[in-house]
């Protein structure tokens, strides 16, 4: 308790610039609009409607949404006629989930970690039992949970170098958040070792595995692959790379590696799709500062794009579908220190993938694509120019790397529905614990 005042005394003291910050997302550049209201803590009346018994998921972005699908589904399998509240950061994930979601549950922002925003959320919904998705630890969302009684639980549970770094520095407050999560359902053994390092007690914690091994991904009909490369304005025997989830300072090791594979095959064509949609213009420049015709993709109904552009996908939701069109991906967030993003969905659609070194976020999916020979680790253009060109050059690389792909998915599934019988076990449901 004495480490949760002082969290909150400070939280107190900093609160004018916590202010100032706000007025500026808020009014200076129009962000975090949307929701303010939840996430001061009301949540509206028709949203709490009802006595069913409730779970609140919460997956702070589209990563971590979409990583949590198969839990709540799971969990809605074995605990029939309790009703799903899932929360997110962002408007996207928002957007993402909601569309998941649809009539099974509510849709909620996630409340600032102000002991009066996350009390009044929490006694409006009144939820049974909350599950947060990889990382996701707030002090007085805890406190309060602990005491209106509620059960926590963590899945899909990672703890990344950064916050393993972060527990040295505020070890009582982490040590202390821990003894405040009755369940503890980690990716891996590591994961597990790390948890239990920051103050996790052993007997909480269990290895379920990654539930991105059981993300389901819609197979795209050949049918509608040769529609969206017509949209696309890329023809049927184009060799297509996709570099996708890219951030600042990736795009221009891309455009590199690409002009080099350009010189070795002309016909090659090259998709970017940065993280953030709303660098397009910066993504954009740069590909015409390289010496590339560009296209973006939101206006190519009203601008047909020139021959050969390089094209920005600056749109939400496309990605996956995207990748069912590529020769060979490569996934961001791993040339820099990001953490890297998920490299399951272009193995999801066959194909291969390669990525940088900086994958601490997907460490145990790496290691388990590169040693499967399914994916590759490059660390400069040069590289991933050499990567993409052997792997454009040699077809039956490509099908082995897609049915050895399908093979490791099967391996790794089912850590959704471990999960989901961690919760009925831990909300007194008679399920079985497999």
């Amino acid at each position: 308790m004495f480490t949760l005042i002082v969290y909150n005394i400070l939280l107190l003291i900093f609160s004018p610039f916590v202010a100032l910050y706000l007025f500026w997302r808020l009014v200076i550049i129009g962000k975090s609009r949307d929701g303010i209201l939840e996430r001061l803590g009301f949540v509206p009346a028709r949203k709490c409607a009802g006595s069913e018994p409730r779970i609140w998921l919460h997956a702070v972005s589209v990563g971590e949404s979409v990583a949590a699908r198969p839990v709540w589904e799971e969990m809605l399998e074995v605990l029939p006629g309790w009703r799903l509240y899932h929360s997110t950061m962002t408007d996207t994930a928002q957007v993402q989930a909601a569309k998941a979601v649809g009539t099974r549950g509510e849709m909620l922002y996630f409340p600032f970690d102000f002991f009066p925003c996350v009390w009044l959320a929490l006694s409006r919904v009144r939820p049974s039992l909350i599950v947060l998705v990889e990382t996701e630890m707030w002090p007085n969302f805890l406190a309060v949970a602990h005491l209106l009684g509620i059960k926590v639980m963590m899945v899909n549970g990672r703890i990344s170098d950064r916050s393993l770094r972060g527990s040295t520095h505020l070890g009582p407050l982490y040590r202390w958040m821990t003894t405040n999560i009755d369940r503890y359902c980690m990716q891996s053994p590591g994961d597990a070792e790390r948890i239990i390092a920051i103050g996790a007690a052993p007997d909480r914690v269990t290895v379920t595995g990654n539930t991105k091994f059981d993300q389901i991904m819609a197979p795209v009909s050949l049918g509608e692959q040769v529609k969206l490369r017509g949209k696309l304005g890329l023809t049927r025997d184009e060799p297509l790379l996709l570099a996708g989830s890219t951030h600042e300072g990736e795009e221009d090791i891309v455009l590199r590696a690409f002009r080099q594979v350009k010189t070795a095959d002309p016909r090659v064509r090259l998709i970017i799709a940065p993280r953030n949609i709303n660098r397009a213009q910066e993504v954009e420049d740069l590909v015409s500062a390289h010496g590339f015709p560009v296209a973006r993709r939101t206006r190519m109904a009203t601008i047909p794009p020139p021959p050969d552009a390089v094209i920005i996908l600056d749109t939400i939701g496309e990605l996956a579908r995207a990748y069912a069109l590529c020769t060979v991906a490569f996934v961001g967030g791993s040339l820099i220190p990001i953490g890297g993003h998920n490299v399951l969905e272009p193995l999801a659609m066959g194909k291969p993938v390669v990525f940088g070194p900086c994958m601490s976020n997907f460490r145990d999916i790496a290691v388990i694509v590169n040693e499967a020979g399914i994916g590759m680790t490059i660390h400069d253009a040069a590289e991933l120019a050499a990567r993409w060109l052997e792997l454009l050059n040699d077809p039956q690389r490509r099908r082995t790397i897609a049915d050895t792909a399908a093979v490791i998915f099967t391996e790794h599934r089912g850590a959704s529905t471990r999960s989901a019988h961690a919760a009925a076990l831990l909300v007194g449901s008679p399920v079985q614990e497999l």
